[in-house]
């Protein structure tokens, strides 16, 4: 983490450099071992901001001690009002960009006062294991590269997450949370829709962020109501004072 000033600041800027997962580590999500754990996971540079200032959040963006622009990287989290910024100097560094925009921001404040009532499913709620996260990945908006995949992978190795497996022991239904706590990457494959298989999956994944004294929030689209509609019965609240958030996914000019 760098801030511009200490102890008083206006800007701070979180960056997480590539980490390299060993086979040898020990997982918080992951039941069992699989074929891909033999060989190191790299997850790709990520960064987050917070400032009150943009030209000294330009100045830091600037300084290759604190960001390194080459070979690419994702910034999370990201308020709208700070897309253009880090659009134009991505731009300046000849590297391409993707925006996927428009997130609301939503919280459950009281995570230990959710009802917990088990909703009986005529699948077992399991847990991921990584053999699961190339079909995690197929179904991300941003998935496809060997970046996205590592990430998953890390992300089942090391972090929480439900899952409901079909007969045949393949996930039908998923939510996982990430490095910045944020339960995301929700999929329900169309054969099994309907079911109740997220609501699920929801409650137990609230359940065991609040058990390890995690935060529990999401972004979710503007547009996707049926999402919001959800995650508003199940206790999370919308913040209308924070900013649209976006993503920007940061990579070497493929042109």
């Amino acid at each position: 983490m760098c801030v511009d000033s200490w102890p008083t600041f206006t800007t701070a800027i979180c960056y997480r450099q590539k980490q390299h997962f060993s086979s040898s580590s020990s997982s918080s999500s992951s039941s069992s071992s699989s074929s891909s754990s033999s060989s190191s996971s790299v997850i790709p540079d990520i960064c987050t901001v917070f400032t009150k200032n943009p030209e000294t959040l330009r100045s830091l963006l600037l300084n290759e001690r604190v960001v390194n622009w080459r070979n690419g990287l994702i910034f999370r989290g990201l308020p709208s009002s700070h897309c253009d910024l880090i659009k134009e100097l991505a731009t300046l560094s000849g590297l391409d960009i993707t925006e996927y925009g428009g997130y609301n921001t939503f919280i459950h404040y009281s995570p230990e006062n959710t009802d917990w009532q088990e909703k009986v499913l005529l699948l077992p709620v399991s847990i991921l294991d990584e053999s699961h996260a190339e079909l995690v990945d197929t179904h991300l908006p941003y998935g496809g590269n060997q970046d996205s995949l590592n990430h998953v992978r890390a992300c089942i190795r090391h972090l929480p997450n439900h899952c409901v497996m079909d007969e045949e022991g393949r996930p039908a239904s998923w939510m996982l949370s990430d490095e910045l706590c944020e339960l995301r990457m929700a999929y329900t494959r169309p054969e099994y829709r309907r079911a109740g298989h997220l609501l699920a999956l929801s409650l137990a994944l609230i359940r065991r962020m609040s058990s390890l004294g995690l935060p529990v929030y999401c972004h979710v689209s503007q547009h996707n109501q049926a999402v919001i509609n959800a995650v508003t019965s199940l206790g999370f609240s919308a913040c209308p004072s924070i900013e649209k958030i976006s993503v920007l996914l940061i990579c070497k000019d493929r042109v």
